[in-house]
């Protein structure tokens, strides 16, 4: 059973459409209780699942037919000449980031609900590294420094996944 919490409310990062969000949008974190997974939508649950099972086994083709053909957010910048698994490939070479792994990683910590949508991970409600507990910044650790996650003023920059309520893959994302 998952415990959810109301943290308040969000107003950064766009959610989808392109852009900031208009209006603030209330924000649920929801923590596992210790040996439980958390309770999610059965499409969440089922796309969260083939997700991680491709990322852990470090698979890019069993992320393809994941990947909505429109509405899917995976850079800031403009398209990436064979999408996402292609931008995700060259940022491994070129950058030694390992998108699968942190894909892993996300999927395996604690969802906040924002805007209707299921992100990974929780950090993505929380505006500065200073509102995290020393538990929460053990969970973060493996993805990275704490000063690489969060920009002042801004919130959490890492990387984030999220998942519509029917299980469509709606982003995975680094950055603003």
């Amino acid at each position: 059973m998952a415990v959810g919490a109301l943290v308040g409310l969000a107003g950064g990062w766009w959610l989808g459409g392109g852009g900031e969000a208009s209006e603030p949008a209330t924000v649920t974190v929801t923590e596992t209780v210790p040996g439980q997974e958390p309770v999610l939508p059965l499409p969440v649950q089922e796309t969260r699942d083939a997700l991680l099972r491709a990322a852990e086994s470090a698979d890019y083709e069993a992320l393809r037919p994941l990947v909505p053909e429109k509405g899917f957010s995976y850079t800031f910048g403009g398209e990436v000449a064979g999408g996402p698994l292609a931008y995700w490939r060259r940022l491994e070479r070129t950058t030694g980031e390992r998108p699968l792994d942190l894909l892993a990683a996300i999927l395996r910590m604690p969802y906040v609900l924002a805007g209707g949508i299921y992100v990974w991970p929780w950090a993505y409600a929380v505006e500065s590294p200073e509102q995290l507990s020393d538990h929460g910044r053990s969970l973060l650790a493996p993805i990275g420094p704490l000063e690489r996650l969060f920009s002042p003023g801004t919130g959490y920059l890492g990387w984030r996944a999220g998942i519509y309520p029917d299980g469509r893959w709606a982003f995975f994302v680094a950055g603003d």
